[in-house]
C-alpha cells in the first residue's frame, strides 16, 4: 500500500538513494533519537499521547481516505470530509493520492505479476520496502488509472503543495505543541519521527507479511492472508485475503468482531449522512465464496494424492457440493424476496420479513453444518502426512 516518491529515474532497479537516505534516517531517529531523549529526559503523559492521536489522524488517512475512499471507492462522502483525509493522510508521507492510487489499483489489477508494484513473488524485502528505495521504470512510475480523481478539489490541491502540507502536518505541529508544553525535542521525536516510522512500517507489512503469515480464508491462490496482528497497527487494514477478494468492500474485518476502526467509524458516519453509498458484500456470497475455497482445496488434494484419498471421500465431497449449491441458490432467491419487501416498508411486512429472517437463518445453519463437514474430511486427510502444494 505505500509508494514512493516521484524522481527522475535513470537506471531500472539501481537504488534511488534519496529515498534510502529517508527511510533509513527516519526510523533511526524515531526509534534511537526518542529511546537516547526518554533515557536523558525521561517522559512525559503529553508526548505519547500526542503520538497516539497523530498516529491515529494519520493512519485513518491513509486507511479511510487514500485506500478505501479515494483508491476503491468503497463508500463516498462530502467534500469536507476529503479534505480532511488529505490533510491526514499527507501526514503520513507516503506520498500524493494520485500516485499512491495509481500504485494500488495496479497492484490490484496486476496482482503478483511484473506489473504489480509491490509483488510479494519479488520477495518479502521488495514487496515491504524495497519497491520504494529502487528506481522504477518510466512505465511504472507514471500516475495513471486515476483520471477519476482529478476532478476533486482535495486532490488537485494536495498535488501542488503534498510536501508543504505533509512537512507541516507531520513535523510543524507536533514541534508548535511541543512547545506549549515547554518539550518541543520530546514532541518532535515521539508525534514526528517515532510516529512516522509506526506509519510507514505498519503500512509496508502489509504488502509484506500479510503476503506469508495468517490465513487464506476466501482464496487459497491468492497470497494475500488475513492478519489480526497487522490489522492492530493499521486500523483494521491487515484482513487482506478478504481485501483481495472482495476489494470494494468498505469493511476489511468483515465479522462484527474483528479490529477494523476504519470500518466503524465509516459506518458510524454513515448514520449522520456523511459517508454513503457504502459498498458491502452480501452474506450468502462471502459464505459461498468461504465454502468453495474449502472445495478447491479438497479437489486439490484429490487430484495430487491419486486415487488413494478420493475414493475414500469424493462421492462424499460432491454429494456435499450439490447440497450446498442449491442452498446457495435457494439462499440467494430469499434475498431477492427480503429486498423486495424490505423496500415496501418495514412496519407494512413484519411478518414476512420475520419468515424470511427464519429462512436465512435455517440456510446459514444448513450451510454450516456442510462446512463442518468438508472441514473435517479436509482434516482427516491431512492428518494422513498428505502435504499439497496449494500456494
Amino acid at each position: 500500500m505505500a509508494e514512493k516518491t516521484l524522481v527522475k529515474q535513470n537506471q531500472k532497479g539501481t537504488y534511488n538513494w534519496n529515498m534510502v537516505v529517508v527511510l533509513t534516517l527516519i526510523p533511526l531517529i524515531g526509534v534511537f533519537g526518542t529511546g537516547i531523549y526518554v533515557y536523558n529526559q525521561g517522559v512525559v503523559w503529553q508526548e505519547p499521547l500526542l503520538l497516539f492521536i497523530l498516529w491515529f489522524l494519520s493512519g485513518m488517512g491513509i486507511t479511510m481516505g487514500y485506500h478505501r475512499l479515494f483508491s476503491h471507492k468503497a463508500y463516498k462522502t462530502n467534500v469536507f470530509v476529503e479534505w480532511l483525509l488529505m490533510i491526514f493522510g499527507s501526514m503520513a508521507l507516503e506520498n500524493t493520492i494520485l500516485k499512491w492510487c495509481s500504485d494500488h489499483r495496479i497492484h490490484h489489477t496486476k496482482a503478483e505479476t511484473k506489473e504489480d508494484p509491490y509483488s510479494i513473488t519479488e520477495g518479502f524485502w521488495h514487496a515491504h520496502i524495497g519497491w520504494i528505495v529502487k528506481n522504477g521504470s518510466e512505465e511504472n512510475n507514471r500516475v495513471r488509472g486515476v483520471k477519476d480523481l482529478k476532478s476533486k478539489s482535495a486532490v488537485v490541491f494536495q498535488n501542488k503543495y503534498y510536501f508543504t502540507i505533509g512537512i507541516i502536518g507531520g513535523f510543524i505541529i507536533p514541534l508548535a505543541i511541543g512547545f506549549i508544553y515547554g518539550r518541543p525535542m520530546g514532541a518532535l521525536l515521539w508525534a514526528g519521527f517515532l510516529r512516522l516510522t509506526i506509519v510507514h512500517h505498519a503500512t509496508f507489512f502489509i504488502n509484506s507479511m500479510c503476503h506469508y503469515f495468517g490465513r487464506q480464508t476466501y482464496d487459497i491462490k491468492s497470497t494475500a492472508r488475513d492478519s489480526w496482528f497487522v490489522s492492530w497497527f493499521t486500523f483494521g487494514e491487515g484482513y487482506h485475503n478478504y481485501h483481495h477478494k472482495f476489494q470494494w468492500d468498505y469493511r476489511n474485518g468483515v465479522k462484527w468482531f474483528a479490529y477494523d476502526p476504519s470500518k466503524w467509524i465509516i459506518k458510524g458516519l454513515s448514520f449522520f449522512g456523511i459517508t454513503y453509498d457504502l459498498k458491502e458484500v452480501k452474506e450468502n456470497v462471502i459464505e459461498e465464496n468461504k465454502l468453495n475455497n474449502i472445495k478447491v482445496q479438497l479437489f486439490e488434494m484429490f487430484k495430487i494424492s491419486g486415487s488413494k484419498f478420493k475414493n475414500m471421500y469424493y462421492k462424499k465431497v460432491e454429494s456435499l457440493n450439490k447440497k450446498s449449491e442449491q442452498l446457495f441458490e435457494l439462499w440467494s432467491e430469499m434475498e431477492l424476496k427480503y429486498a423486495e419487501q424490505l423496500s415496501k416498508g418495514k412496519s407494512k411486512n413484519k411478518e414476512v420479513l420475520r419468515a424470511l429472517i427464519a429462512e436465512r437463518k435455517k440456510y446459514k445453519e444448513q450451510l454450516n453444518r456442510i462446512r463442518i463437514d468438508l472441514q473435517g474430511i479436509m482434516s482427516s486427510i491431512k492428518s494422513q502426512k498428505l502435504k499439497p502444494n496449494l500456494a
